[in-house]
């Protein structure tokens, strides 16, 4: 088994039922030998870290347009929404402490807030859209 390949890892010692890897950056792992023979383990670990790194930073900054991730304004809220509505949230007024709703949205790590709507769906319908008119790049 010594000097066989799989992935990124070569063995280095045959250790019974498991084999010490040496895997191509650098790092020594020890591994199962059968998940090793299936072809199961390719890596001491830097694959997998390599590959959230292009998926989860490189194609996330590829579908920003002008900085502002766009794909992160869509129509559907979340499960813990409280509103039912993407960037509406609750809250009283100061004085008279009715219910009220306001509208949000985050643009380059600033807050932008339209407020007083007295249904959730008003907010969302006029002023979650006037914030995101107003706030978010035209998309080419």
């Amino acid at each position: 088994m010594i000097n066989h390949k799989s992935g990124r890892l070569t063995v280095i010692n045959d250790l019974g039922d498991t084999l010490e890897c040496l895997c191509d950056c650098g790092k020594t792992t020890v591994v199962n030998k059968k998940y090793f023979n299936a072809g199961d383990v390719k890596s001491c670990g830097c694959l997998k870290k390599d590959t959230e790194y292009i998926n989860l930073r490189e194609k996330f900054e590829e579908k920003r347009v002008d900085g502002v991730a766009m794909h992160l304004f869509s129509d559907k809220a979340r499960k813990d929404s409280s509103t039912g509505y993407r960037g509406v949230s609750k809250y009283y007024t100061r004085k008279s402490k009715e219910l009220r709703y306001r509208a949000w949205i985050t643009v380059d790590g600033k807050k932008y807030y339209k407020s007083g709507f007295l249904t959730a769906e008003q907010a969302y319908n006029v002023g979650r859209k006037y914030l995101e008119e107003k706030y978010l790049p035209k998309q080419k």
